[in-house]
């Protein structure tokens, strides 16, 4: 007789997991035990199942839970071994709310048990939707219309999609098409994988985004395309598979008639996920204005008891009956009847970086807002301003360097180069690459311009990235630029400058100074961009370490937080993870979005001086 312990080890809570450990509590040729290991809400959690029997009654329980447990995108590390006294309990553990499950469209509606039934074309029942789940329950988040739809109602749909290049599936509030959306609702482009089998043939993948994409979650992934593709002209890609019941029947009729992906687009509410230091982290929340779950964490004492923020709210109850500073948070996505209008801060603002750096410290780091200290936040997005700043001993905040307000046109951008030290570089680009030189006068940069982004596309143009007649939408260039530096092979690439300039109160970046090297490189005879987009990663990771062992010099830094949607850039985030992970701990909230809930939690614990108009 031996005591076995199987443990699932997550970054943040898996509900199905959960749900599963209580359904082992039936298995009845064995005492079963069952439990979650984890500090507090936020972190790792590690579900586990443990079972005492006989060598072949617990080999036919390892084979029932390895088929059960699917694999999640949260799933960190898992095994098997041998105990002296099982920890587990024979009580329930607890799952998300029903409501809030079923109304959670991020997870699937299948799982192992029911998806051989329904969505293989071989099975009896195919296309039968409804179908009756032990295990996952699936059918309960079926809508009528979803439930009411039939294998013909789906071929039919098919028909017409090839048929006539579009449709609309208004059960899953989505548009399906051939080819690219006119009028886009996203900047990157969306596919539906209907054949799995062909997938190597049309993108780059890493096996973990193979197995992301294969994922419970069924999330968006982004994808390079295969070099020079017939078909798919884009730089990157947001793919995923069928991730629901009429969804994923539909692409394998779709599959069966030669179609290996369709373009998508709506309310399909798929988590977009970037992979940082080794493990997957959910960028954002998918059409947030539309989503009503409640996310329900127990937390830190915050400084305050509610918080409208960035489209969420979030409140927190203080958990009277044990006295403790543990109390119950909530956040939740506003209505865009509720939402409140986008932050606006002056130059000197830091409310949104010091939020962010507060939520990622709550991944085990301190219990009362207080311990927060000796910290500093590399805050990197689209949305809001991009900014480093640094927690000392006290718990103070300042805000150590925050990104230049880039000019919106290209004739402006060259107009400072060439009024720069820069210039004789400048007028040797523009006398070699007179094509280059007049795609960026005709480039517009729209929306928030203190970003990275904004960055990688003036540095698309000036590379020679932009192959089209017509200056591409910043994200399209930016996208070029990324995708560029990720068929860079090797690590060597010039050494670019990132100066700092120093302000009356925070420091920032001299771009002028950064292109012109960048420029020096390209006219002296490096052809390569990939190259040259893979430099611009690297120098800048090399120099946000350089800064951050200056900042450590001064305050002590013992945790670096990483936070903002800039953080899907995969090439940087290896770079940083080099450069810096070297010498400090960088951390990440995964329980919590990288750009979305994240801050509303953070906003409950950031001092009062900036939040009165929250």
């Amino acid at each position: 007789m031996k005591h076995i312990r199987f443990e699932f080890t997550c970054s943040r809570q898996v509900p199905l997991y959960a749900h599963l450990c209580n359904q082992y509590l039936n298995y009845d040729a064995l005492n079963i035990s069952i439990g979650c290991d984890s500090q507090n809400d936020f972190g790792p959690q590690t579900y586990f199942i443990e079972a005492q029997g006989e060598q072949i009654q617990l080999e036919q329980l390892a084979d029932a839970i390895a088929a059960d447990f699917l694999i999640s995108v949260w799933l960190v590390d898992s095994g098997i071994k041998v105990i002296d006294e099982p920890q587990g309990q024979r009580t329930l553990l607890e799952v998300v709310p029903t409501e809030a499950t079923q109304a959670d469209k991020s997870v699937a509606a299948f799982c192992q048990q029911c998806y051989p039934r329904f969505g293989d074309n071989q099975a009896a029942q195919f296309g039968q939707l409804d179908l009756t789940c032990p295990c996952c329950h699936g059918e309960m988040r079926l809508t009528s219309e979803q439930k009411a739809l039939t294998l013909s109602d789906l071929k039919a749909m098919a028909a017409q999609l090839i048929s006539q290049g579009t449709l609309d599936l208004t059960s899953e509030s989505v548009q399906l098409s051939l080819a690219p959306f006119t009028n886009p609702t996203s900047a990157r482009p969306q596919l539906l994988i209907c054949n799995p089998n062909t997938l190597n043939a049309h993108f780059c993948l890493k096996d973990h985004q193979v197995i992301a994409l294969s994922s419970i979650e069924k999330p968006l992934i982004c994808a390079r395309p295969t070099q020079a593709h017939e078909k798919l002209s884009a730089p990157l890609y947001d793919i995923c598979f069928g991730y629901s019941r009429v969804v994923l029947v539909l692409a394998e009729v779709l599959r069966q008639k030669g179609i290996d992906w369709v373009y998508l687009q709506g309310q399909h509410h798929r988590p977009q996920l970037a992979w940082v230091e080794g493990a997957w982290a959910q960028l954002s929340s998918p059409s947030s204005a539309q989503l009503q779950t409640v996310k329900h964490f127990h937390a830190p004492e915050p400084l305050r008891e509610d918080v409208r923020f960035l489209g969420f709210k979030a409140n927190w109850q203080a958990n009277k009956k044990t006295r403790s500073h543990q109390g119950l948070l909530s956040v939740q996505a506003l209505t865009s009847t509720d939402n409140t209008a986008e932050y606006q801060g002056d130059e000197e603002d830091h409310t949104i970086a010091d939020a962010a750096l507060f939520a990622t410290l709550l991944n085990g780091k301190f219990t009362t807002h207080k311990q927060a200290k000796n910290a500093a936040v590399i805050y990197l997005s689209h949305a809001h301003p991009s900014q480093i700043v640094t927690c000392d001993n006290k718990g103070e905040t300042s805000l150590f360097f925050a990104l230049p307000e880039l000019p919106d046109n290209g004739y402006e951008i060259f107009h400072c180069l060439d009024s720069s030290p820069q210039k004789a570089v400048a007028q040797k680009f523009k006398s070699q690459f007179p094509d280059d030189y007049l795609k960026l006068l005709s480039l517009k940069l729209h929306g928030r311009r203190d970003n990275l982004q904004s960055l990688w596309a003036i540095t698309a143009v000036l590379i020679g990235l932009n192959p089209q007649e017509e200056t591409q939408s910043s994200a399209y260039l930016s996208d070029a630029l990324l995708a560029a530096a990720m068929r860079h092979h090797g690590a060597n690439a010039p050494r670019i400058d990132y100066p700092l300039t120093k302000g009356e109160a925070h420091r920032s970046l001299n771009w002028c100074k950064t292109l012109g090297t960048l420029l020096s490189f390209r006219v002296a005879g490096h052809s390569d961009p990939s190259q040259l987009a893979f430099a611009m990663q690297d120098s800048l990771a090399d120099y946000l370490a350089n800064w951050l062992e200056h900042i450590d010099l001064n305050i002590g830094v013992h945790n670096i937080a990483l936070a903002g949607n800039e953080l899907a850039n995969e090439t940087l985030c290896k770079r940083i993870s080099l450069r810096l992970g070297k010498n400090f701990p960088l951390l990440l909230n995964r329980s919590l979005e990288l750009e979305g809930d994240n801050l509303a939690v953070g906003a409950l614990y950031v001092k009062q001086r900036q939040l009165n108009s929250l």
